[in-house]
């Protein structure tokens, strides 16, 4: 029942009852002489929320808040990808994946591209406790730094290899379907060194690509959402003399997509080509959250 987003809401909105509204009221119709009720429910409400919260007995409480419901929602789709896969997979190597070199950096050097539709990636998995953790469950971010370390050392380093570090390194945080870019990365630094990744700011962006550098963006859907219908990582490799930037996509589809009523950008069409076409900086900082440059240390 927990895991149920609008059970949460529905929590959330009594906690706003009885923090906010029902006091307020009270202290309107204090000389009424149903006031009190008013008051022991209040109580009752505030007392129960307050226990819930301090010793974590009621996982409706302690998530029905903003992050609560945020991580919920990964949660319960990094379940359902699970679930939606077999247990009989057969085993994945990581040997048999090759990128997309055709296309240049600003630099011209090959970029290379991965796609985790790619089977050999979408299947790719450990298991825990007797149940299948897939690599694609946890997005895009895996796939993103795997092209662009690729990229930068010019040699192939496909996501699944970057899954395996990982595992090798976080099997815990796998286990309880937990990841972070920070964290991939690390791993990623401890087998290959000599990179580093910091957070930037948009006007660093053209700087970042001229050096020699690659920039990963975080995106978080928006109504008018072209990219993404709910969050994802691109990489942003090269620029245009006018100013356009391409693109690329992890989990690019080769057909027009439109997102699901469960996500934010519902309705919304996530075309086919978007990897194909040239960006106006615009169009991708309004989707964006984050910005990261990936360099190489000298």
């Amino acid at each position: 029942m927990c895991d149920n987003i609008v059970v949460l809401y529905i929590f959330l909105f009594l906690k706003i009852i009885s923090i906010f509204i029902l006091p307020i009221f009270i202290i309107i119709i204090r000389k009424k002489p149903f006031y009190k009720i008013l008051l022991y429910i209040d109580i009752i409400l505030l007392s129960f929320f307050l226990i819930c919260n301090i010793f974590r007995v009621n996982r409706c409480v302690y998530n029905s808040n903003p992050y609560g419901i945020k991580m919920t929602k990964e949660s319960n789709f990094i379940t359902e990808y699970n679930e939606m896969h077999p247990n009989n997979v057969e085993d994945y190597s990581s040997q048999e994946i090759n990128p997309d070199i055709s296309y240049k950096t600003i630099n011209n050097s090959d970029f290379y591209y991965y796609n985790q539709n790619n089977q050999y990636i979408s299947d790719a998995y450990y298991t825990c406790n007797n149940k299948n953790i897939y690599m694609n469950s946890f997005g895009s971010s895996i796939t993103s730094l795997s092209m662009v370390v690729s990229t930068l050392y010019n040699v192939e380093i496909n996501p699944v290899k970057i899954f395996e570090f990982y595992y090798e390194d976080n099997k815990d945080k796998i286990c309880n379907n937990i990841i972070s870019i920070e964290d991939v990365f690390s791993s990623i630094t401890k087998r290959y060194g000599a990179i580093e990744l910091n957070k930037i700011d948009s006007t660093q962006i053209y700087s970042t690509l001229n050096s020699g550098g690659l920039v990963i963006a975080r995106l978080s859907a928006n109504e008018n959402s072209k990219l993404t219908c709910d969050s994802n990582y691109i990489v942003i490799y090269n620029v245009s003399l006018d100013g356009k930037y391409t693109i690329a996509i992890p989990n690019q589809t080769n057909y027009d997509y439109v997102c699901p009523y469960s996500s934010r950008a519902y309705g919304n069409v996530i075309k086919k080509d978007n990897m194909e076409k040239s960006w106006e900086f615009d169009d991708i900082n309004k989707e964006t959250v984050d910005y990261y440059s990936v360099k190489k240390v000298y």
